[in-house]
């Protein structure tokens, strides 16, 4: 059964990948296939590497696989008084 899973998870991901356009930003909280959630550490490519809350290391994800997640949570600085 989890063979039949990742086969068919393959397959749709190599038939709808898009072009190119890759909106993965350094410091993003994105959320991984298996529903884990991390920030992006860097890019290359089409590839965000994701340190997801937990490991110990970062893994590379190609940037149509992952999802934003809302509200994101970065720093944020106070300016003025």
């Amino acid at each position: 059964m989890n063979f039949l899973l990742a086969a068919m998870f393959l397959a749709t991901i190599t038939v709808t990948t898009p072009p190119s356009g890759n909106w993965c930003t350094v410091g993003h909280i994105v959320m991984v296939p298996d529903g884990r959630e991390g920030p992006v550490t860097s890019l290359d490519g089409d590839m965000c590497e994701v340190l997801v809350y937990g490991d110990g290391h970062a893994s590379q994800w190609a940037y149509y696989v992952i999802e934003p997640v809302y509200p994101q949570k970065l720093e944020s600085y106070a300016f003025g008084h």
